[in-house]
């Protein structure tokens, strides 16, 4: 071989070994890219091992090896972190919505979707197109423009319903801008809260005050005005005067009466725990107030039939607060019915799983635009009373309704005017028990 082929045989192999060296680190290149495509594939090769690459590309994919293990760890770490805010978010009932510079849901919770928005799911959309409120939207976008804690106060023209009874809806919502930019764009949060309830038992406060106020200056005007001529030695006739001191007694019986009943209410909104538990006959307990208001019967000239089963009549309970339930109603068909010959009958029956209670009157009945509102304070149908008689404090069927409540139970009425009126309280039979117990 002379030296002329020696030097290209030289060549030729010095070029296939490049070729070949640079086939591997094309090889490896491509490995590397198809790493860098699919993290989770890199993670379980070992890339510096298997890359047969020079030195520097081995420490380069160690490193990328590295850090595509943190950025899955990150990646990991704040998939969990996302599902737990957003799980803890769900169970809040305010509504809690996350949204970008244009007005437009990046995110929402449960009761966002459920109990606030008007369309199905909101996600995507803006806030007007998901709440259908102006209202709603302009507090966000004053928080957005100018980088400030908005907070308003929201009348609905829809109605709720609040403890069985209809009323409007109010909402407070808050918005304020996010504390870290979204794409480099400023976002906002948005909290809805249904403050309904809130003004609902605000707005019963304010009339029981206003009723309970004028319910009680009633009385001591009355007694105030007696006083004053009986002072003033305006009465001398002694029969007139002892007509003034019995119409005085009987308005501070009725001033008694409704200071008791307030605070028998009082105590009924109170904790559970303040009653008083314990084992009673509700027939004695009928009994007892049936008897308690044996003059107001016979002044009626009425009659009231306890019909009570021989079993099944023990309850465990209040025994004060059930006489205040049957003298109150037993009370209340006597008062509302003038007519002579009424008959009130008390009846106690059962079902499987629950004990139902009924006072029934044959009496003038109820009119159908007044029963949604007889268990309201100081609320009067009036449907008999003369113009000289000492009315109740109104509080009677609003204890009634309270008391049983109490008692994990339920009031009803019905009526057909001039045919009957009852009153059916049904408690849960959990709380019967037998007669030997």
């Amino acid at each position: 071989m002379t030296g002329s082929d020696a030097a290209l045989w030289g060549m030729g192999i010095a070029l296939a070994l490049q070729v070949v060296q640079h086939l591997r680190l094309r090889g490896s290149i491509h490995r590397l890219t198809e790493s860098l495509r699919n993290p989770d594939q890199a993670l379980r090769i070992n890339i510096a091992n298997r890359l047969l690459t020079p030195k520097f590309i081995r420490e380069l994919a160690r490193q990328i090896q590295a850090e595509l293990h943190d950025r899955s760890e990150r990646i990991a770490r704040q998939s969990i972190q996302e599902r737990l805010t957003a799980s803890m978010l769900d169970q809040f009932d305010d509504g809690f919505v996350v949204v970008d510079h244009d007005l437009r849901i990046l995110s929402a919770n449960r009761a966002a979707n459920e109990t606030f928005a008007r369309v199905t799911g909101i996600s995507g959309r803006t806030v007007i197109e998901a709440f259908l409120d102006h209202r709603i939207s302009d507090v966000v976008k004053r928080a957005v423009t100018d980088q400030t804690k908005i907070v308003g106060t929201l009348r609905l023209e829809e109605l709720r319903t609040v403890n069985g009874e209809r009323m409007e809806r109010y909402l407070t919502v808050e918005s304020a801008p996010l504390p870290i930019s979204i794409h480099g764009v400023q976002g906002a949060w948005l909290l809805l809260r249904d403050e309904s309830e809130r003004y609902h038992v605000e707005q019963i406060r304010k009339d029981f005050v206003a009723n309970a106020s004028h319910e009680i200056r009633t009385p001591l005007s009355i007694i105030i005005g007696y006083l004053e001529n009986l002072s003033e030695g305006n009465v001398t006739n002694p029969e007139v005067a002892q007509r003034f001191y019995r119409v005085m007694s009987k308005h501070a019986d009725r001033l008694a009466r409704i200071v008791d009943d307030m605070l028998t209410i009082s105590k009924l909104e109170g904790p559970s725990g303040s009653l008083r538990n314990e084992v009673f006959d509700l027939a004695e307990s009928a009994s007892d107030m049936v008897e308690h208001l044996q003059p107001l019967i016979q002044e009626k000239q009425a009659s009231v039939v306890i019909l009570f089963p021989e079993e099944d009549r023990s309850l465990v309970g209040d025994r004060f607060y059930w006489d205040q339930i049957f003298f109150n109603l037993i009370e209340n068909a006597l008062k509302q019915n003038d007519k002579p010959g009424l008959e009130v009958q008390v009846r106690l029956t059962s079902t499987a799983q629950e004990l139902i209670v009924e006072v029934a009157d044959d009496g003038v009945g109820i009119p159908g635009t007044h029963l949604p509102h007889v268990f309201k304070r100081f609320y009067r149908v009036e449907r008999s009373h003369s113009q000289n008689q000492v009315k109740g404090t109104g509080l009677g069927l609003s204890i009634v309704k309270r008391a049983v409540e109490a008692h994990q139970g339920v009031v009803t009425v019905s009526s057909k005017p001039g045919q009957e009126t009852i009153f059916r309280i049904t408690v849960p039979k959990s709380g019967v028990l037998s007669p030997s117990a």
